[in-house]
């Protein structure tokens, strides 16, 4: 056995293998390091320091190329690509660990008639005649005011168990099958679940009241096996998909319990689960290796609603009850653009619509109800801190608004939950890049101006161009934090994508700019940027700001009103077949729209 000692923390883990990945072996150990890059040596985010590195493997190019002479001198690696070979003792700096993260959980908010497809109904069991050839079954069927066509395994065993003769029973269905049978006090609930790349919430709800009850969300555990859906493709194809499917059933079954176990329910009272995630997501959730969506035509392998039971999952709710996986569009626009057309309405408004959902994978749609396009954009982790110096996901620390005085450049800024900053997060890049661009720190072309003043500098190491948002005495980190031209380019190619995604929606459908009615921003990104900014640099078009509405978690909306609403569960079929899908890369104007997009207006 090997035993790795973590000081300061005050815990001991022993493993029974060498050359374990550490980055995993803390993970496991419940650990959580901030490792945006899904642990590919690349954010350099997951600091530790060894006190003994010979009991691990030599430094890499990478960590070379990453941390500092300084850095390596103090023992510090990135957790990622140390293997350990021998006893371990080791410390966690602060600025590794991972901080509470926003996650945004709630949408838009629209009125629907509560209509699930698992329904409730009490009946009076009547006393069989003596010498009748009926069966229980039968006799519930005879009492009952719906046309049951079936009975599940498990409420027949529960036949005898429950019935009374004289008393009353409610039965539990789903559509025509009736799938429990119990006492007429008890509840019956629903969860609702949003698998994004990032993060995923599960949100549990009453069915019979259409009410919500609580909300729990994880950061996605299939991180470390990709930062993006194109990582976890490959990782899929490589490593066999049953393990990053197992852990994101591992991750929605977590939620599950402590869902339940915050509101003192059993999982056996939760009969239904309605999934949304993009196209890679519901594949690895289904267990369907995504091969074919790793090269072109990038095709699905089932592309309409599934209806699963949970024993074929591993999800820990009713057995007897239904998993429905929304249906999806393309192989890179996915349940959770349906869960946002659901919620949005667009497909069956007069009125022109864009709803643009801003992630690691951007996706669009453009239309109403005679007419949706839609297309995906390969916008990267930037806008949500990848990719970036000092980017971060939204948690603790993290720059989330900034403002520069304009002719001494002295920046001021918001972080979350007020924590010293250790970081930015998206929307805090938005903010930056678009303030460096309104005083004049930024040309239009995405280039860092030459002025004499101590906040624009060249790197010492790399002799990059950077602009300092604080210094380090200031800091969570005990770092200058900067925005460096490299960042400045990343943002340039996620907004490109995103612009040049827009551009060629709107040629296709013979409209231009001014003809759409309303802008749906999807998403935690859309919900917290500032608009205003990112207008001006480019990343939304500019419009009239009465036009454009945030709606938040509109994919997660998406899924509750599937699990609530029988009559606009069967529309999510006729959306999937009423909208067209472009591939950007096989338009022959994508390279010239793209480099136009590139620049900043």
């Amino acid at each position: 056995m090997i035993k790795i000692t973590i000081s300061k923390l005050n815990k001991k883990i022993e493993i029974d293998k060498k050359h374990a990945n550490l980055l995993d072996i803390l993970s496991e150990a419940g650990i959580e390091i901030e490792a945006i890059c899904g642990g590919k040596g690349k954010c350099g985010k997951c600091k530790v320091i060894l006190d003994n590195p010979k009991s691990a493997n030599e430094i890499t190019p990478e960590e070379k190329r990453i941390l500092s002479e300084d850095e390596l001198k103090k023992g510090i690696r990135l957790s990622c690509l140390v293997k350990v070979h021998d006893n371990l003792s080791l410390e966690i700096p602060d600025s590794s660990l991972q901080k509470q993260l926003r996650i945004l959980c709630e949408g838009i908010s629209n009125k629907i008639i509560i209509d699930p497809c698992v329904k409730t109904e009490i009946i009076k069991f009547p006393k069989p005649c003596l010498g009748g050839e009926e069966s229980l079954f039968d006799i519930i069927k005879n009492e009952n005011k719906e046309n049951i066509l079936s009975i599940g395994y498990y409420a027949i065993k529960e036949l005898s168990n429950k019935i009374e003769y004289g008393s009353e029973i409610k039965l539990i269905r789903y559509d025509n099958e009736i799938i429990d049978i119990c006492g007429i006090e008890k509840k019956i609930y629903g969860t609702a679940v949003d698998i994004g790349t990032t993060t995923v919430v599960v949100y549990l709800i009453d069915l019979e009241k259409g009410k919500l009850i609580d909300i729990e969300s994880i950061l996605n555990p299939q991180i470390k096996y990709g930062e993006d859906v194109i990582s976890r493709i490959t990782y899929s194809m490589k490593n066999n998909v049953d393990i990053p499917n197992r852990a994101i059933i591992n991750g929605i079954n977590l939620m599950i319990d402590k869902l339940c176990n915050r509101n003192n329910i059993f999982h056996q009272s939760i009969y239904e689960m309605t999934v949304v995630g993009n196209t890679a997501m519901h594949h690895i959730f289904l267990n369907i290796n995504p091969k074919s969506l790793s090269a072109s035509p990038f095709t699905p392998v089932i592309s309409k609603s599934i209806n699963i039971k949970p024993r074929d999952t591993g999800i820990k709710i009713n057995q007897s009850g239904n998993i429905h996986v929304l249906p999806v569009i393309s192989g890179f626009v996915g349940a959770d653009t349906v869960g946002v057309l659901l919620a949005t309405e667009i497909y069956k408004k007069n009125e022109i619509s864009l709803a643009i959902d801003i992630g690691t994978n951007g996706e669009l749609v453009l239309g109403n109800k005679d007419k949706m396009v839609s297309c995906s954009c390969a916008a990267g982790p930037a806008l949500e801190g990848g990719h970036l110096k000092f980017g971060m996901r939204a948690s603790t620390g993290a720059i989330e608004s900034a403002y520069i005085e304009d002719g001494t450049f002295d920046t001021f800024y918001k972080t979350i939950n007020d924590g010293n900053p250790r970081g930015i997060c998206g929307s805090g890049i938005i903010d930056i890049v678009s303030e460096m661009l309104r005083v004049g720190l930024l040309d239009r072309s995405g280039r860092i101006i030459d002025i004499d003043d101590e906040r624009i500098r060249k790197n010492s190491s790399n002799k990059q161009k950077e602009f300092v948002i604080e210094w380090k005495e200031n800091t969570e980190i005990n770092k200058d934090i900067t925005i460096t031209a490299s960042d400045i380019r990343e943002i340039q190619l996620a907004k490109g994508a995103i612009t040049t995604g827009i551009n060629i929606l709107l040629e296709k459908s013979n409209i231009n700019i001014n003809q759409i009615d309303n802008l749906y921003l999807a998403g935690a990104f859309g919900n917290y940027i500032d608009i205003r900014n990112a207008i001006r640099i480019g990343l939304i078009p500019d419009m009239p700001l009465e036009k454009i509405k945030p709606v938040g978690n509109a994919a997660g909306e998406g899924a509750k009103i599937s699990l609530l609403s029988k009559e606009r569960r069967i529309e999510e079929d006729i959306i999937n077949k009423k909208i067209d899908y472009i591939e950007l890369a096989a338009e022959d104007n994508f390279n010239k729209e793209f480099v136009k997009s590139l620049r900043f207006p």
